[in-house]
Formats: structure tokens, sequence, C-alpha cells
């Protein structure tokens, strides 16, 4: 019986988000050391329940179909009893949850309790959630720190996926035990730099979900007062996506819709300048890091750990969250190609030095190693 690290998410891959992508990274890495994996995940998607591959698990337990897509609530029936006692087959080395709101963190946690297994929490964000309604949001807050106090005495080390989530813990009293950061791997470069800048066109990209609070829609507004012979492309799906298309109908700018994650990467290899002006809570945007990986430069707000990315200002330019400034920053760079090609070079730089996969998973299996049996 080898050794296994078991990791509790609410979804994976193909349900699409940061976490999710997080974790399938965080998975393909561990499977390259010695560990097997498992996850244990919700069946959000009907699809088989168990599946068993080389070096890696997956269990998907049973949901209501209420809100199943946002937020998973799992039916604790025959077959949840039956696939959660699989987990006794293996010999577990540490159990890790992602977030403290999602009922799987709580389901990953409670069962390292009852086995006497070590259990680690990952943040992955850095404020409360938000619907963007204050009555909404009232009720949610108090709801996310019902299950954080309910979550904490059986987690035994905090870790932020940035700096700036730990400082969110320390706000909610958690202290965290360091920082396992959301990364990228050095492979997505050496497969795509043939795709590399060729067109003569300055080109501008967004790449994320299609929400107000991601800030998209102030993109559109300050790319629709700059008359440079640019393109914009917007990259994404979400809510509001038919409704951008019909107000912005210029030649110039592209409704990509949902592009796969290979696809994401070429687009961002053939791209001058990446725009990541988002509102939403974040942690660390992979898209941020992607975008440094193949040589972008990067406008960005001061949202999660963006800052512990580009922390200087050769690496990229830090904006407010209106559009007024945003708009500044692109004339700024569009009227200044020099600049352009510096913050590229230093940024991809920064970003192998730094932010790769396999240092992730380096320090996570040192810390289950720590405080393992």
């Amino acid at each position: 019986m080898k050794d296994a690290i078991v990791i509790f998410a609410a979804y994976i891959n193909p349900h699409l988000g940061g976490i999710e992508t997080y974790i399938d990274n965080l998975v393909n890495k561990l499977k390259q050391t010695k560990y097997n994996v498992i996850i244990v995940t919700s069946n959000f998607n009907d699809v088989s329940n168990f599946e068993e591959t080389d070096k890696l698990t997956i269990i998907r337990l049973p949901i209501y179909n209420l809100f199943k897509m946002r937020y998973p609530i799992f039916k604790k029936n025959k077959e949840y009893k039956y696939l959660m006692n699989k987990l006794d087959n293996y010999k577990i080395k540490g159990i890790i949850v992602n977030t403290r709101f999602h009922l799987s963190s709580h389901i990953g946690a409670k069962y390292a309790k009852k086995k006497k297994l070590p259990c680690f929490l990952i943040e992955h964000g850095s404020n409360y959630i938000t619907v963007n309604s204050k009555f909404w949001d009232f009720f949610a807050n108090r709801y996310e720190m019902f299950l954080t106090n309910c979550i904490k005495k059986k987690i035994t080390a905090f870790y932020g996926v940035s700096k700036r989530c730990n400082t969110w813990l320390k706000s909610i009293k958690i202290q965290p035990a360091g920082v396992l950061y959301n990364a990228v791997n050095e492979e997505l470069y050496i497969d795509n730099k043939k795709y590399l800048k060729v067109n003569k066109k300055i080109e501008i990209t967004y790449a994320g979900r299609i929400l107000v609070e991601k800030g998209v829609v102030n993109l559109l507004e300050a790319f629709n007062k700059i008359n440079q012979n640019c393109i914009l492309n917007i990259a994404g799906d979400g809510p509001i996506l038919d409704d951008l298309k019909k107000k912005y109908k210029k030649d110039n700018i592209k409704f990509l819709g949902r592009i796969n994650h290979d696809e994401v990467i070429k687009l961002m290899a053939k791209t001058d300048i990446f725009v990541y002006p988002s509102m939403y809570p974040e942690g660390l945007p992979t898209s941020i890091l992607e975008a440094g990986l193949m040589e972008c430069a990067i406008i960005a707000t001061d949202r999660g750990g963006t800052t512990e990315v580009i922390n200087d200002e050769k690496y990229g330019i830090i904006i407010e969250e209106n559009i007024d400034d945003l708009e500044d920053k692109l004339k700024y760079l569009l009227d200044n190609p020099k600049i352009i090609d510096s913050m590229k070079k230093n940024i991809h730089k920064r970003i192998m030095d730094n932010f790769l996969w396999k240092q992730t998973a380096n320090h996570l299996i040192k810390e289950i190693e720590k405080y393992g049996k």
C-alpha cells in the first residue's frame, strides 16, 4: 500500500475556475513524486463516481441538484458512505482541503479528525465572497464566518495561495503557517513559445469570467475611448457576455467566448498587453501568472497576490479600479512600445524564477512530512 495525499475540493475540471486550475496543476506535479493522489469531489456532472488510474484516484460524491453548479450540497446517503469508506483502503499521509466555506472542506476536515490525520487548508481568497448585493452579502458573510468557526479546530495548518490571502486569514483571527503559491508550468512556455508575437498590430487581451466584478466592462469602456490601431480580445464566458457583444460592436473588439486552456495560452503568446482589471476578492490570479510566463506586458488592479508578482513597475502596471486610470495606462503603454518590450522580458524572468508548480508542490510535501506521522 503506497502513501497517498487526499485532496478535497468542491469541483475539479471540467468545471472552470481558479481553484479547479490550482488543484489540477498541483495534482499533476504531486503525481510525479513518490505519493499517490486521491481527489474527493462532487459529482456535479453525473459521471462515474469512482476512477482509478496510475497514481490518481477520483471519488465523486453525490450531491443535490439545487445550486449544484455554484455550491454543491452533498447527499449523505448509502452511496456517499460507501464512497467515503473507500478512503480506508489507502495509507493516507495528509488531507488537503480548499477554502473554508465549501462543504467539501468540512467533510475532509471531519474525516481527518476522525482518523487522526493532519489536515491542511488552502485559502484561495483575500476577502469575503461577494454577489454584488449588500443585502445578500450581509447574510453570505455571516454564513462564511459560521463555517470558518466550525472548521478552525479541525485544521492542522492554514496556507494562502498568496501573502494577501494570509493577510486576510489574519484579519479573521487565523494564523497562517505559510504560502503555497499559485503557479504555472514552465512547459507551457516551452510548448507555445513558437506562437509568440508575430502580428503587426498591438493586441490587448482579457481572459477570465465575463462578470462586472472582474472589471471587463471597465476595460471595454476604456478601450472604446482609445483611438489607436490596436485589437482587444475578450476571452471567456459569463452572464453578461451577450449584452456586451450587443453594446460593443467594433471591428477591433473580438469576443472569443469560452475557449480551452491551450487556446488561452496561444492567445497570450500573441498578446502584447494583458489586462486584468478585477474588482473581485482574488487569491493569486492564474491568468496574471500565465500572461507573464508568455511574455505579456501586464496592467492589473491591486487584487489578491497580484502585487506580489508585479512588485516593481518594471514588471507591470498596477491601476486603480476605475475606467479613467485604465484608459491612461493603456495609452501610456501604447505610446511607449519599448516599455512594453522591456516589461515582457522582465515579467517572464520573474515568473520563471519564483512561480512554478514544482516549487509549490515541493513546499507542500515538506509541510505534510513535517506534520505527518
